[in-house]
């Protein structure tokens, strides 16, 4: 179980919700926290990619959908040079949308369905977090 600082938390909420009123994207504000609350959950957590890769972790289903949709998420959005973007971008996707099914909820859905839009409003709320998280590695890339 990962730990989440508050303050984390609480600076990615910012980030985002100054990057949808200065880009024009609106998030719900389910989504908007549920970002946020994912982005501060990776801070501390620099082995966060499945083993061995994305798709056999999908095709074996080694990792929980909702865990695997949130790295396929994190990853796309905070380092979108990494790997094949369409695959991981459809892993992603599939994976939201079986655990919307699984555990019942609509959010996941959504996620899956505007699952573009999440990454890019991620790749831009994380360029004004760096000044706040100087050391953390993966954020300063």
């Amino acid at each position: 179980m990962r730990i989440i600082k508050d303050e984390y938390v609480t600076v990615f909420r910012d980030c985002i919700t100054e990057t949808s009123r200065q880009e024009g994207y609106t998030l719900p504000t389910d989504i908007e926290a549920y970002v946020a609350i994912l982005l501060g959950s990776f801070i501390d957590e620099p082995d966060f990619l499945p083993s061995p890769t994305f798709t056999e972790a999908f095709m074996r289903h080694t990792m929980p959908s909702k865990d695997l949709a949130d790295v396929c998420l994190f990853t796309r959005g905070v380092f979108p040079k990494y790997g094949d973007k369409k695959h991981i971008t459809t892993i992603g996707k599939s994976s939201y949308g079986n655990a919307g099914k699984q555990l019942r909820m609509r959010m996941f859905e959504d996620i899956a369905d505007n699952f573009e839009v999440v990454v890019k409003v991620i790749r831009i709320s994380t360029r004004p977090a760096k000044s706040h998280f100087k050391d953390i590695t993966w954020l300063n890339h």
